[in-house]
Formats: C-alpha cells, structure tokens, sequence
C-alpha cells in the first residue's frame, strides 16, 4: 500500500500480522499506560505523590547525628521478653493446611 506523505515522496505501508495473544497484551499495555497518564492529570494525586516525594526527601536529608543507634547483642532482650511456651518450636495449627 503506498500513502502520501504531503511531501514529494510515497511512503510504503506494511502490514504486519501477529498472534491474537500478543495483539491482546499489547492492548491491555495501552490501557495500562493510558490510566497511568490519566493519574499524572489528576491534581489530587500529584498533590499526594508531590507530599510523599517531599517527605522522603526530607527524611534522607536527615544527618545521619540524629538517628540513635541500635545495640544488637546477645542477651538484649533479656528485659523485653520474659515467657517462650514449652511448644514455641512446635506448628501451629492455623497454618496446618500450609505445611
């Protein structure tokens, strides 16, 4: 099929077939893309993901001085945890059906 351009020259158009399958993730790939396109239109999300971004950067710029350390030893948590049941290695039934 030959088109023209406008132009002095005819462009030549091919036709390509390709499988239903892939014809059909390739739409769903514009529908994707177009949603996120309209998401990037609507104030109410900029406005939020604008918040989060700020937050973020915030928090990185944060000088590492402010962060208190955490003591990992053994026997730290000997204070915190004070009972582990005789069966603590045992499965638990709730999560029978999974194993």
């Amino acid at each position: 099929m030959l088109r023209h351009n406008g132009g002095s020259k005819m462009l030549q158009v091919k036709t390509v077939t390709i499988p239903e399958s892939e014809y059909l993730n390739l739409q769903f790939q514009i529908n994707e893309l177009q949603q996120k396109i309209a998401l990037l239109q609507d104030n109410d999300f900029l406005s939020k993901l604008n918040s989060a971004y700020r937050f973020f950067i915030n928090f990185a710029n944060v000088p590492a001085s402010n962060h208190q350390p955490v003591s990992i030893k053994r026997g730290s948590a000997k204070q915190i945890i004070t009972y582990i049941a005789d069966d603590f290695t045992a499965p638990l039934q709730d999560f029978q059906e999974y194993m």
